[in-house]
């Protein structure tokens, strides 16, 4: 099994070296692409070091040289990958000995399936870190609290009751990508989720090690999910992005209406300014009263799902 490790790179010069060094220790690792994305540190400079010092590793960089974002950077390195298949690593994460061993089992022996998704922990560079991560409450794995099979995977994704999965723990055939650009380039945050929803629609996902971790997610001051940002208005275009796949795609209704109903409630909450310091966003409720006049049928299947979940259906 050959795997190509695709590792978009922006202001991590700090942390690179040990990311690339634990891809390189996986003996599944062919390949690790780095796709430098316009950093202001000196990620560039160890880049080609790291280039350099091991055949392994090739240097990417986009045509003009600048930030592309995450998405658009993974997107190219999945175009540069020689390999069969693909996993993904963040510059400031690191695997795990024996990364790839579990899913290497499982993708040998069951043809039928595109790709395995595993836990990953958390490592936190320092105490402000840790307190900061703790406040979250996210725990110390990110990982799916079921093993769900790869027809039900979509919608549970979607639901978000069962817990959910990085792109640090996920390995797939680059056969499985329904499109030369699998992540959305226009979202700057959560296009990774996008993505793993979508190829959950498309692919046949299967749980590996889903008690213990097979990377590390580092936690350090950079992080931009510790930053401050509005955090409702990028989750509310993320439903956006997604909902109008769906619609465009004809996913199944039901589907479809789960999707919508996600949008409409990131939509509310930025348009009200509800449990935010952000203020309201005209804008959003417009747009909230505009979907809602639109698609009346989805609104009604999308309440309709949400009391059956609530178990208020009376079935």
């Amino acid at each position: 099994m050959k795997i190509s490790v695709v590792i978009p790179v922006y202001n991590a010069s700090e942390f690179l070296r040990k990311a690339v060094e634990s891809a390189l220790e996986q003996k599944q690792t062919a390949q690790v692409i780095l796709v430098e994305d316009g950093s202001t540190d000196r990620s560039l400079t160890v880049c080609r070091q790291l280039e350099s010092q091991y055949p392994s590793v090739t240097l990417v960089r986009h045509s003009d040289g600048g930030n592309h974002g995450a998405g658009a950077s993974r997107n190219l390195g999945i175009q540069r990958s020689d390999a069969s298949f693909v996993a993904f690593l963040d510059a400031d994460d690191f695997y795990l000995q024996n990364r790839f061993s579990k899913a290497q089992e499982l993708l040998e022996s069951h043809d039928e399936i595109d790709g395995v998704y595993e836990a990953i922990g958390v490592h936190c560079q320092d105490d402000a870190s840790r307190r900061k991560w703790d406040e979250r409450g996210d725990g110390e794995l990110s990982t799916m609290h079921r093993r769900i099979p790869p027809e039900k995977l979509c919608d549970v994704l979607i639901e978000y009751s069962l817990g959910s999965f990085t792109l640090d723990g996920l390995v797939v055939r680059k056969s499985s990508f329904w499109r030369d650009n699998p992540f959305p380039e226009k979202l700057r945050l959560h296009q990774d989720t996008v993505m793993m929803i979508q190829l959950s629609h498309y692919a046949k996902l299967m749980p590996g090690r889903l008690q213990e971790p097979v990377a590390m997610r580092r936690v350090h001051s950079g992080n931009r999910y510790l930053s401050s940002y509005n955090i409702h208005r990028t989750t509310m275009m993320m439903w956006d992005t997604l909902f109008r796949w769906a619609y465009r795609e004809k996913l199944p209704e039901n589907r479809t209406a789960n999707i919508f109903r996600n949008a409409l409630y990131f939509r509310f909450l930025t348009g009200t300014g509800r449990f935010s310091s952000y203020r309201p966003e005209p804008a959003a409720l417009l747009g909230l009263l505009w979907r809602i006049t639109c698609h009346p049928r989805l609104v009604m299947l999308a309440l309709k799902e949400h009391r059956r979940r609530r178990g208020l259906s009376g079935q």
